[in-house]
Formats: C-alpha cells, sequence, structure tokens
C-alpha cells in the first residue's frame, strides 16, 4: 500500500452502516485517518478543516459533489460508490473520478482499487480552452483541432488525442477533456526511453466500462498523437490512422499546413471561413443561472469544432450567435452544433430532462449581430408561428 502517498480518507457516505463496512476494510488495509461525514456540507467542512488524500462519494447526487469537492480541494482522488454493478453511471461522472466502487465488492476489490487510484492522474478542473496555452504559445488551435477532424472516427475508433509529452494540446472525438487529458498524461509518463516511432497501450477510465486501446505515433520532437479505439478495432486500421495522423499534425507542427492552405497568422484565410449570425428561442424563459453556463458552454464548442465567436449573447427570451466557422461548413451545421451541444452540457450539468429550445432557428451569413429591431421583428414572428 502506497501509505506515503495516502494517509487522510474522507468517507462521504448517507447509508451509514456501509460507512461503517468501508471504514472497517480500510483500517484492515493499512493506518489511515478517516473521516466519516453523511452529508456533502459536512463533507466540505472536513475539507476547509483538512486536506484529505482521497475521498468515497456516492453516486447521488451528479456533478454536483464533484464540483463542491473539487472547489475547496481541486487534487481530491474520488471513488464513486455505486450500489451494483447494473447500475448504469451518468456521464457526468466520466473523467471525474479515479475509481468506482461497487457496494458489494468493498471486501474484494477495495485494495487493488485504492493501489490503482493512487496511479490515476487528478486533472484540474476544465480550462477555458481545450489547448494548453503555455505549451502552445507558437501553434493555432483553430488549425490543430481542423486537422484532428480529418480522422475518420467511429463506434470503433473513439476519440484522435494530441500531446507535447504528457500536456494535452488538443484532441477530437467522444472522450471528454479530462479523460483526453488522462490518456496524454498515460501516454507520455510512459514514452521516455521508448525508441521505437509508435507504441500499443491500454488504459481503464474510470466510469467507462472496460479497457480502451491506445494507438501512439510519433509525431516531431516531443510531440505524439494518440488514437483512443475500443479493443476490438482492427489494428492494421488503427495503425494506418495513427501514421497519417502524425504526417498532417507534423505539417500542421512546421507550419508547412499555412503555406499549403493559405492560412494566415491566426489561422484564417481571407473568404474561406464564412460568418453567419444565429438566433434561437428557448421553450420557456431562460432563467438567470443559465446565463453564464451558456455562453460558457457554447465557448468550449467554438473551440472544440474550430469555430469563432465574435459576439454571444444568451437572454431570457433568445440566444444570438456570431460565428465564423471552418470552410465547407454552413448555417444549418453551426446552428445543430451550439443548440444540441449547449443543451446536452446543460442537461449534464444541471441534470435538466426535456427539450431547452424551440425547434428552427434564424441564420443569416453576416458578421454582425442583429439590430434591436431586427431582433424585435424576430421574437415577434417567433411569437406569431408558434401561437
Amino acid at each position: 500500500m502506497h501509505s506515503r502517498e495516502i494517509k487522510h480518507i474522507l468517507v462521504l457516505e448517507p447509508d451509514r452502516t456501509f460507512a461503517l463496512r468501508l471504514v472497517r476494510a480500510l483500517s484492515r488495509m493499512g493506518d489511515f485517518h478517516v473521516s466519516m461525514v453523511p452529508t456533502l456540507k459536512e463533507a466540505c467542512l472536513q475539507l476547509v478543516q483538512n486536506d484529505q488524500d482521497l475521498a468515497f462519494i456516492p453516486v447521488t447526487e451528479g456533478a454536483k459533489i464533484i464540483r463542491s469537492l473539487r472547489a475547496v480541494q481541486p487534487n481530491l482522488r474520488l471513488i464513486l460508490v455505486t450500489p451494483s454493478g447494473d447500475e448504469e453511471i451518468p456521464v457526468t461522472y466520466s473523467g471525474n473520478v479515479q475509481g468506482v466502487l461497487i457496494k458489494s465488492l468493498v471486501d474484494v476489490e477495495l485494495e487493488t482499487l485504492v493501489e490503482n487510484v493512487v496511479r490515476q492522474p487528478v486533472v484540474p478542473q476544465r480550462r477555458e480552452t481545450a489547448v494548453t496555452q503555455d505549451a502552445t504559445r507558437s501553434l493555432d488551435t483553430a488549425l490543430l483541432i481542423a486537422t484532428l477532424q480529418e480522422a475518420r472516427l467511429g463506434r470503433l475508433l473513439q476519440t484522435v488525442v494530441f500531446a507535447r509529452g504528457s500536456k494535452l494540446l488538443a484532441y477530437w472525438g467522444e472522450l471528454n477533456e479530462r479523460e483526453a487529458a488522462a490518456v496524454a498524461l498515460h501516454v507520455g509518463e510512459g514514452w521516455a526511453g521508448n525508441t521505437l516511432p509508435s507504441r500499443l497501450q491500454f488504459i481503464h477510465l474510470p466510469a467507462r466500462a472496460g479497457d480502451l486501446l491506445l494507438f501512439t505515433h510519433s509525431v516531431a520532437d516531443e510531440f505524439l498523437v494518440t488514437l483512443v479505439a475500443l479493443p476490438e478495432a482492427p489494428l492494421t486500421e488503427v495503425r494506418q490512422q495513427a501514421r497519417r495522423m502524425a504526417k498532417k499534425l507534423e505539417a500542421a507542427v512546421s507550419g508547412r499546413i499555412l503555406a499549403q492552405t493559405g492560412l494566415l497568422g491566426n489561422g484564417f484565410g481571407a473568404g474561406q471561413r464564412p460568418s453567419f449570425v444565429i438566433v434561437w428561442r428557448p421553450e420557456v424563459l431562460l432563467p438567470s443561472q443559465l446565463h453564464i453556463p451558456l455562453r460558457r458552454a457554447m465557448s468550449r464548442l467554438a473551440v472544440a469544432n474550430a469555430c469563432v465567436l465574435t459576439h454571444v449573447q444568451v437572454q431570457a427570451d433568445l440566444v444570438q450567435l456570431v460565428v465564423t466557422v471552418p470552410p465547407g461548413r454552413d448555417a444549418s451545421w453551426a446552428a445543430y452544433l451550439f443548440k444540441n451541444g449547449s443543451e446536452q452540457t446543460i442537461h449534464q450539468e444541471f441534470e435538466l430532462h426535456g427539450s431547452l429550445w424551440e425547434t428552427g432557428f434564424y441564420a443569416t451569413e453576416s458578421s454582425e449581430p442583429l439590430s434591436d429591431t431586427e431582433l424585435r421583428l424576430f421574437l415577434d414572428s417567433s411569437s406569431e408561428t408558434s401561437s
């Protein structure tokens, strides 16, 4: 047991019977200082008083527990406790916990689980962009992500991750940012001393079923591209994709793509990337507490999809964006991306259900937002249509 790394453990568990069982199991493993609390409020107070190395949390309150605990202690390792192996773990927990414990297996799997959790990285809270600033000052975020979007992803081949050493630079696919950062860290830490241009590994990401296959190929200097796939994915196809992406990313890193595509220093060529103003309405008036989360969600969607938002307006009765999209994309693509993407984010973060937006949208090619008069006409016509 890594006793030097795990000394203080917090058990947040409303079921006192199971909490005592878990504490007894931990005491058999080592000399830990274990604090047992039944509520989230008491758990936060405990963290304020003393830092903890590890916390067990119930699968009850979704992202609220994680947000609250990590707000007090960002580097806190978390193990999610679930009643049974048959219970579906909400996607909210993906990339946010370091392990999952099934209650009935506490006496069988606890020691191995804690050992594994010690080795799991704790990825900091989400950054405002999908590209780390210190490692990519000379690289264009939009260009990197546009390059990654050329990967042929699907059910078996799920995500492509681009990193410098163990630092995540950009990603594209099914994994979220924290999971992509965990992949980059796992690959980068094990790459030192590797003499071959590529490497095959496996990783288990907490709150996801089964292991994932990682095929990493060297790009240039310390840059690495990793394809994340299901274990049954054809290795030949994964290898070919990795090599193809490595060549494209090497060109992006060296700047050769700038000459080939006519992109300028900020990653946008004149006349190649259209801009649209897009407006749509919510099903019901948006509460004020959703306005900032929606703006942040749309900003992240823009970064992850090589778009540039020049205007974001979120009001109780409408949303208006001015967005520059990648070449070949149109207003319908952008409207679908931002409407559906922001709705999914709000569903996950606030555990809401049902449709957030009315069907349809208004869009026109423009680099300027609609005037107040035009917006009133849009609202009036929308009201007439819905009545």
